[in-house]
């Protein structure tokens, strides 16, 4: 599943790194408690707001009313008036810089006069001094450059937050269609399944067999799993692996003495979940292409149940003229899509076919 836990951490750990920047700058400053009159000051707060308002406004309203919108000209000239608005107003210049910045004086020279030096006897005095103009304009570089940083941060973090969105939707369809595919998958099987046995049953009954009460009560359990606790997206290992050992019990029902059935349970399945018929869809293909009258044939099932992960291990032969080419992997490919959802990255499925061997191993992460 799609696990969005902790992700508060990634903005907070971003703010954090965006006040540690004037900090950083300001740390030069010789005063030494520089950094604590900062924190404790109204401007450098008001500078943080600032930049905090604007980094929200931009992900909460303008990227998805304009950008989201592909309205990419207003969405341009909204940062490009952004961009203006900081070179003007100057935070970092205003706030912080001018406050709390020290103008040390050069040290090392004394002036003897007072005042300017005299003049020889007569002279004119000299014309008054010009003021120094001062048309040129100080860059708030700082501040400039914070500001394209947070609108960048802000696409990248929406941009993202789309992506995952879009991810989504694509896995919870692919989901919804697995599990349409599972309900068509066991309407098939289900039928089919049922009239064989019904009928081995029957054989049962004619000839009778003091298993016959058994077979229907196996029956009734197995039909009553998959019809209504199937239905959940988890249910107990226990359910899962009574039901797989009815089913094996009723198609011993058919087999003869040619094939050979080995089914074995390790570990305790006490409190542990699984997806429902995850594993019934390997033992099923096992039993519908690993099983023929006339050559000798094996199936061999396993469940280990571990601490923290179930184990599954199935193999048979394969028996060419038993395969349906109409219905052949179809159980297989929804089996992997409802685990690729339902156990995303906590699974391992490694499905080999050689020397007419056909062997399933599947490990899951214990729910």
């Amino acid at each position: 599943m799609i696990r969005t836990k902790n992700l508060w951490i990634i903005p907070l750990l971003g703010w954090i790194l965006f006040i540690s920047l004037p900090l950083t700058i300001m740390s030069r400053e010789p005063r030494p408690d520089i950094q604590l009159v900062l924190l404790t000051s109204v401007s450098f707060w008001l500078f943080f707001l600032l930049y905090f308002l604007l980094f929200y406004f931009n992900v909460l309203v303008l990227i998805p009313k304009l950008f989201l919108k592909q309205k990419y000209v207003w969405f341009a000239g909204i940062f490009m008036g952004g961009c203006l608005a900081i070179y003007y107003l100057q935070p970092f210049e205003n706030l912080i810089f001018k406050k709390f910045h020290t103008q040390e004086e050069p040290r090392g020279h004394e002036e003897r006069f007072p005042g300017p030096p005299p003049r020889p006897f007569g002279e004119n005095p000299p014309p008054p001094p010009r003021p120094a103009s001062n048309n040129g304009t100080t860059v708030d570089f700082v501040s400039l450059v914070l500001f394209v940083v947070i609108w960048v941060v802000a696409m990248a973090v929406k941009i993202s937050e789309q992506w995952r969105l879009s991810e989504k939707r694509v896995i919870l369809s692919e989901a919804d269609k697995a599990q349409a595919e599972l309900s068509f998958f066991k309407a098939q099987i289900n039928p089919h399944f049922l009239f064989n046995t019904l009928n081995n049953i029957y054989a049962l009954a004619v000839s009778n067999s003091e298993n016959t009460a058994e077979s229907i009560l196996k029956l009734s359990q197995m039909m009553r799993y998959i019809t209504e606790e199937a239905m959940e997206d988890f249910v107990p290992l226990d359910d899962e692996i009574a039901c797989l050992r009815n089913y094996i019990d009723l198609q011993k029902l058919r087999l003869n003495a040619k094939t050979s059935v080995s089914f074995e349970i390790t570990g305790s399945a006490r409190g542990v979940r699984i997806a429902p018929l995850i594993l019934m869809t390997f033992v099923e293909n096992a039993f519908k292409y690993g099983v023929s009258n006339r050559n000798e044939s094996g199936i061999v099932i396993r469940v280990d149940i571990l601490s923290e992960e179930v184990s599954f291990f199935c193999q048979n032969r394969v028996f060419e003229t038993n395969i349906d080419l109409d219905r052949k992997g179809v159980g297989i490919a929804n089996t992997k899509k409802r685990l690729d959802f339902l156990y995303s990255g906590q699974h391992t499925l490694a499905i080999e076919k050689s020397d007419e061997m056909f062997t399933v191993h599947l490990k899951l992460s214990a729910v």
